[in-house]
């Protein structure tokens, strides 16, 4: 196999790994909106896989740049513009990927602003209650008692 047709297979793993990022992404995001999500972190488990994939891919990519550092000069046409055509492609993955994480973190971020302040509160209630119960820890001592 030549090594335009091995960049172009990675290429293309790495766009269905991204394809799939974010589409793990936009559910996450749908889930977030519904409140129908209680635990994230399959989501989480999900996307971090993806991540390493395409991290194995990159790794690839770069041992076969260098074991054949000359070999890009030698793609046929056919492979360059396809690889072309991949790069543009994951280009505008990239930017999709930028857009749904912003708006899913400013989501997770107005959650977590949510939670903390339903935590101040219940505290707040806690301390009160506190301030109503029994404040003698210790039965009372009287001084004027022999011992």
């Amino acid at each position: 196999m030549d090594i335009g047709a091995q960049m172009c297979s990675l290429l293309e793993k790495k766009l269905a790994l991204f394809n799939r990022y974010v589409s793990i992404t936009k559910r996450m995001k749908d889930a977030f909106i519904d409140n129908s999500v209680q635990d994230p972190r399959p989501f989480i488990s999900k996307r971090q896989a993806c991540i390493a994939n395409i991290g194995r891919v990159d790794a690839s990519v770069e041992k076969i740049l260098e074991r054949r550092p000359d070999g890009l000069h030698h793609i046929s046409g056919k492979c360059k513009a396809s690889i072309d055509g991949y790069l543009k492609l994951l280009r505008s993955i990239m930017v999709t990927v930028d857009l749904v994480d912003r708006e899913l973190m400013g989501m997770v971020k107005e959650q977590s602003e949510d939670i903390k302040s339903e935590l101040v509160e219940l505290h707040k209630v806690k301390q009160a209650a506190r301030g109503y119960g029994d404040k003698m820890k210790s039965p009372p001592r009287f001084l004027d008692t022999t011992r």
